[in-house]
């Protein structure tokens, strides 16, 4: 009989035995990270760049933006302010770069910032819309002063005849007096026009339903500015933002005709893939682009502004959220209409109307001081 046989086995070798499995696919997952640049994030530098941004600050607060921003060395900290507001704010010097929304708060920026740096980058534009339901367009259908810009059985997009629009405005008509079941005043209700720019541009819209030509003189911006008065104090109290109103499931009992950028409407009907057949949208016989300028006034914002202009994945980013991309020489970039119809939305009508002849700079100015009472 064979005597049995004891082995001495290395504590060591069996913890090697037993930790090189877990080892192997800890690093083979490594190197996958590394590759793939998921890890870099950790341990290369971030550069935190300082913005005053009005309502297109919808894009740099996307998380995917973000990220796209954060492999690439950058975080934009946000500071939301109206256009108007940012304009005016005392402090510029402090941040790396601005964006207001439209020309006249570019404009007042840029003079601000004469002989400093202060180099404009316009990566994209958005048309000033009216959001509404699809009950209170049929009404303003019945009404005689909007017609379906197609003839599916259930249009997205509406064209508004503004000057016919005003008749109904300046004799207080209501709603159900073409059928929609709300006793209410047919109004459009609009951002704060002292503050935020799409407010500023129903004064416009307004202002070109009552005269074609806009006011050369001050005189003529503050008479102007007297007769569509009523109509904008008509809506009440104004908030600085109406998409918030308009897109929550209550958004019918906030506003029937909300002001808002076609770009927040077409995010939404992207997201939810053409699905909501109750948001529509009025486009002015006369319509008006916000074309916003990131306007850089260091080398930090330079960069950002470069890679809003140049960067495939940010711009691709851009049409994502509804907007119309600009190239360098300002010409529209992308399949815009392509990337809608993947997604079940059909191509606005934008770039196809008239544009509303807003007043220089400073009469318009004038005009929303004395439509808005601001101070």
């Amino acid at each position: 009989m064979q005597e049995p046989e004891f082995k001495a086995v290395d504590p060591r070798r069996r913890f090697l035995l037993w930790f090189v499995p877990p080892l192997t696919v800890f690093v083979l997952g490594l190197v996958v990270l590394l590759v793939s640049g998921h890890l870099t994030g950790p341990f290369q530098h971030i550069t935190v760049v300082r913005a005053l941004l009005a309502s297109k600050r919808d894009f740099f607060q996307d998380e995917q933006v973000k990220r796209i921003l954060m492999a690439r060395g950058y975080q934009v900290h946000v500071t939301p302010a109206g256009s108007r507001d940012l304009a005016r704010k005392p402090d510029l010097d402090s941040y790396h770069f601005v964006f207001p929304s439209g020309h006249v708060a570019n404009e007042h920026v840029k003079t601000r910032r004469t002989g400093k740096h202060a180099v404009p980058f316009r990566p994209f534009f958005t048309p000033v819309v009216l959001g509404t339901f699809r009950g209170y367009a049929a009404a303003l259908v019945k009404a005689g002063v909007a017609t379906p810009y197609d003839q599916g059985e259930q249009p997205l997009y509406y064209d508004l005849d503004l000057k016919k629009f005003m008749a109904l405005v300046e004799r207080q008509a209501r709603w159900n007096e073409f059928g929609a079941a709300n006793g209410n005043r047919v109004i459009i209700q609009s951002p704060d026009p002292c503050k935020a720019y799409s407010g500023a541009v129903l004064a416009g819209f307004l202002a070109s339903a009552v005269d074609d030509n806009p006011p050369q003189t001050v005189e003529a911006a503050e008479e102007l500015a007297r007769r569509i008065k009523p109509q904008v104090d008509a809506q009440g109290q104004a908030s600085e933002d109406m998409a918030p109103k308009y897109f929550a499931p209550e958004g019918p009992t906030h506003a029937a005709i909300a002001v808002i950028y076609e770009h927040q409407y077409l995010a939404h009907q992207l997201e939810k893939r053409g699905a909501d057949k109750e948001r529509v949208l009025l486009y002015p016989t006369v319509q008006h682009q916000s074309t916003p300028e990131l306007i850089s006034f260091t080398p930090e914002g330079d960069r950002i502004g470069e890679l809003m202009m140049t960067d495939p994945e940010l711009r691709r980013r851009a049409v994502e959220l509804g907007f119309h991309s600009l190239g360098w020489n300002g010409a529209t970039e992308q399949d815009f209409a392509g990337h809608l119809a993947e997604r079940g939305v059909p191509e606005p009508p934008s770039g196809e109307r008239g544009r509303v002849a807003l007043p220089k700079a400073e009469l318009f100015e004038r005009m929303i001081d004395v439509v808005g009472d601001c101070r």
